[in-house]
């Protein structure tokens, strides 16, 4: 159905395709496919393509490093996985630690202990420990990405792969498919054939020697990274933004180095790059939950600055919620479009494998 403009000319509605249980704007769908028929399009890689094979996500990776080491954590580091990184999340969430500030904590404490030898081989155990495969059926956005590269060819395909990611899961997941790939993880030429995977973070493969100069872990690194002009990941980073479409996958955004390069790389009006977000709702069987937490925090608020009692009709407050939330993505919209970046919602993140596969169809 047609819409009414300010004007009062009908506006129509965006063609929309369906993707699994999404749907999804058709020029959105048609401008990552011409990308990809012209060899133009890069994935830009982030926690959330590893955190299904099992991985942790990188505060969850800082606070386990930091459990094993510091000596009133450490018999944390017992407790199985799934309550580790439960209480890492709640950590961070409840005492609003950075896991930047953390990480200078975990290699201070290497040191202390004489076994700064050892930290790489730390963050390599703690990367790869529960790793885990997926049981068969629909692939995962790792699995996709890497099917991707296997149906390129000279002409169609992908330009390379920024992954910000330490793990090797995509040049193994490559292999598995016989794609010939290179990781890049520092400034050395390399002029080896096959699918370029950067690395601008660092690199820690399963096997194999790891270099702890290569690795942006702590916040010194991290600001070392930032302030260096011809730091060779700025450098790849910004070259693929300013020639390539950039497709953001498993990726908060929250970086604010990456949204510093999205401004300074743009140089057309019209956003070239896109990224992938899950839009923001409460399934119903969860708003009763979000509902007695928003009463719980305007009690609070009651309690400490006066006001009207807490405790709004639950079909006022549920509408409500909902509009805030629909609120939301247009605000995330607007913002990263201003970046560069217009932003593809999907319901599920089970329907990013089968934007994928769209992408790729011939």
């Amino acid at each position: 159905m047609a819409t009414k403009s300010t004007t009062g000319r009908a506006r129509k509605k965006p063609a929309k395709v369906a993707v699994g249980t999404s749907e999804v704007n058709a020029s959105d769908l048609r401008g990552l496919q011409q990308a990809w028929q012209q060899k133009h399009l890069v994935p830009f890689i982030g926690a959330g393509v590893s955190i299904p094979h099992g991985l942790p996500s990188w505060r969850n990776l800082v606070l386990e490093m930091l459990f094993e080491q510091v000596p009133h954590t450490r018999r944390l580091g017992s407790l199985p996985p799934n309550y580790q990184r439960a209480l890492s999340a709640w950590m961070t969430d409840y005492f609003d630690y950075n896991p930047l500030v953390l990480a200078r904590m975990v290699e201070k404490q290497f040191a202390k202990s004489a076994r700064s030898g050892s930290f790489t081989e730390s963050l390599r155990n703690r990367l790869y420990v529960h790793e885990r495969s997926l049981p068969a059926g629909p692939k995962s956005a790792l699995q996709a990405l890497a099917a991707m590269a296997g149906k390129g060819n000279d002409q169609q395909g992908l330009a390379a792969a920024v992954s910000f990611n330490f793990d090797d899961l995509l040049e193994r997941e490559l292999a598995s498919l016989n794609v010939p790939c290179t990781p890049v993880f520092d400034g050395s030429r390399n002029h080896s054939k096959g699918l370029r995977v950067v690395h601008p973070h660092g690199y820690v493969p399963k096997t194999g020697p790891v270099g702890r100069g290569s690795l942006v872990f702590t916040e010194t690194d991290y600001h070392h990274l930032t302030e260096s002009v011809f730091h060779w990941g700025l450098a790849e980073i910004v070259g693929h933004l300013r020639n390539n479409t950039a497709l953001f996958v498993g990726l908060s955004m929250s970086d604010p180095s990456l949204r510093r390069l999205m401004d300074a790389s743009r140089n057309s009006d019209i956003p070239p790059h896109w990224q992938i977000q899950k839009r923001h709702q409460v399934q119903n069987k969860d708003m009763l939950a979000v509902m007695s937490d928003v009463e719980r925090r305007a009690s609070e608020w009651t309690a400490s600055v006066g006001g009207p009692p807490a405790g709004k009709q639950p079909a006022e407050l549920a509408d409500a919620i909902n509009a805030a939330l629909g609120q939301a993505d247009s605000y995330d919209q607007e913002v990263y479009e201003t970046m560069g970046v217009k932003t593809i919602w999907l319901n599920d993140w089970d329907d990013i494998p089968l934007l994928l596969e769209a992408i790729a169809s011939p």
